[in-house]
């Protein structure tokens, strides 16, 4: 290595065990090992058919950062996640431009500056992963899965993602979820890429005194997987014996707009192109009728409007699900919500959901960016978000005959532990209905995405699960996460779904336990840390 590489070198080399030979690597092929792992990382959120690469993800991460130091860590996990969040959410550019209508240019530094916020989340966790594993050598096969899945999911972002949720094609690995939650796969998967790492190393150096630990683990990768083909087995009979309910979906293919619309031509805000879709499912016998969150209706807003929904629905005879903006007065102030609204089938409103999980930026800014100085820097380079909405404060659900309906909207898909705790411990025949509006990030992956997202929520609580997306591509699944009916993105669709349903069945250890799961998850990290600080002080005093 020429003179010239000398500070990298010294910056990025192993950091040399006592007693051991120091161990070199250029600093090129550490970058290219990170950069492949990044690439790895997301291909699976934006191709399922590639899901196998996020099983071997960690692997070239591993090679790259073994031996280095701290600070050489933390710059190769943080090369590796800006290009593994800037592949999987590359739609950001699209997203402001719609929602902001900023120019490319702009969109795309805004969209960098996420990438390269949300990659520090492996930078740390591999900064982190490397202060244990000196300390704690032999649990290293542990450290690197529970660290990495831990500071993901402490790390604040914008669009929460776990790895399991580019998983909907293998189902046999997805089925462990109803027990530990996408955070769970997310570490099995990890403890995977350990292991082939481990493998590997002491394949080379033909050190066998790891063999016990590398034993254990795939001893855990066969009880996982040994759980999974049992499980989607019993899943998949179950729902063969069910009766099926069968449910009427709109998919209307609105494009985004930042203001109100008129209505689309022959048409009226009382009778909107929806409704005539309903109509016709309706006569072909759905027992339910669902709309997406999609342009506004007016339906709080204009008495007609909702005296002409309620003639509608009450000649169907067929209850409808649909979304709106809400406005209310609270203390002299005007306060609007993303609402569900729920009519009976006599086309009374009988339950109405407020969306709790607001998106930042989009439906409200954070407390941090509204502080004096702040706000006005937001406002910059942001411009007025889209409307300030109000967040509700409790889950609602929707009886449609025996079927108990939990709605949730759009970027609620995100939150593992909140979509389980709408479903708890009294589960049986609920269905999670999720409706949104993803036109907002144009013909990209995220409406395929945020469409797998959801599927992992039907199988992390075992119920049936309906995501209809405003622009497809729509899709109805069975607790076991096998898709029933879908239909294509970026297009118009009327969709009948006859869905396996039991008034006696859903629910699952992670739906009445998902607090308990993360709080363990946490103390595992806090006890691998502890345990590092611990041998660090022995090492000091010896």
């Amino acid at each position: 290595m020429s003179s010239s590489d000398a500070p990298s070198t010294t910056f990025l080399d192993d950091a040399p065990a006592v007693g051991q030979p120091t161990l070199t690597m250029p600093w090129s092929t550490r970058f290219l090992l990170a950069a492949i792992s990044g690439v790895m990382m997301f291909a699976p959120w934006v191709n399922p058919a590639l899901f196998w690469t996020g099983w071997l993800a960690g692997l070239p991460l591993l090679f790259a950062v073994r031996g280095t130091r701290l600070p050489a860590a933390f710059l190769l996990g943080w090369v590796a996640g800006a290009l593994c969040f800037a592949g999987a959410s590359h739609w950001m550019i699209d997203f402001m431009i719609h929602l902001k209508g900023l120019s490319w240019l702009a969109s795309a530094c805004l969209a960098m500056l996420f990438w390269l916020y949300t990659g520090l989340a492996v930078g740390f966790a591999c900064l982190l992963y490397r202060w244990v594993a000196e300390r704690l050598p032999r649990l290293d096969l542990l450290t690197f899965p529970l660290v990495v899945t831990a500071v993901m999911a402490v790390f604040p972002q914008l669009f929460v993602t776990d790895f399991a949720e580019g998983q909907v094609r293998f189902l046999v690995a997805l089925q462990g979820v109803d027990l530990f939650g996408a955070k769970g796969l997310n570490i099995i998967m990890l403890i995977f890429s350990t292991l082939v790492f481990h493998f590997l190393q002491a394949a080379h150096r033909g050190d066998r005194a790891a063999g016990c630990a590398m034993l254990t683990a795939a001893g855990v990768l066969l009880l996982w997987f040994g759980y999974g083909v049992y499980a989607l087995n019993y899943w998949d009979t179950q729902a063969r014996h069910w009766e099926t309910t069968r449910i009427g979906l709109v998919q209307p293919n609105d494009p985004p707009r930042r203001r109100i619309p008129e209505p689309r031509a022959g048409f009226t805000r009382e009778a909107p192109e929806e409704m005539l879709a309903s109509r016709r499912l309706a006569r072909a016998g759905a027992q339910w009728i669902a709309w997406p969150e999609a342009r506004y209706k007016g339906y709080y807003d204009l008495f007609t409007v909702r005296d002409g929904y309620a003639k509608e629905v009450r000649r169907w005879g067929v209850p409808l699900f649909f979304h709106d903006v809400e406005t209310r007065w609270l203390k002299s102030q005007r306060v609007s919500y993303n609402t569900v609204a729920w009519l009976a089938s006599d086309g009374v409103l009988a339950g109405q959901y407020r969306k709790v999980k607001r998106m930042p930026f989009g439906e409200y800014l954070p407390a941090f960016f509204e502080l004096p100085g702040v706000v006005q820097v937001t406002k910059l380079f942001m411009g007025d978000y889209l409307r300030p909405l109000g967040a509700g404060t409790e889950h609602m659900q929707f009886n449609a005959g025996t079927m108990r309906v939990i709605p949730k909207v759009c970027y609620e898909t995100a939150f593992p532990e909140f979509v389980a705790d709408s479903i708890g411990a009294d589960a049986a025949g609920k269905l999670l209905l999720f409706l949104s509006q993803d036109n907002w990030f144009g013909e990209t992956s995220q409406p395929f995405q945020h469409r797998d997202m959801s599927i992992v929520r039907g199988v992390e609580n075992r119920v049936p699960m309906v995501h209809l997306i405003n622009n497809g591509p729509s899709v109805a699944t069975s607790p076991s996460g096998r898709i029933i009916a879908s239909t294509q993105a970026f297009s118009r669709a009327e969709l009948l779904v006859d869905i396996p349903f039991s008034a006696q069945s859903g629910g699952s250890f992670y739906s009445r336990h998902a607090v308990l799961v993360q709080r363990c998850l946490y103390a595992a990290l806090a006890l691998l840390l502890l345990g590092a600080l611990m041998a660090g002080r022995r090492s000091r005093r010896s």
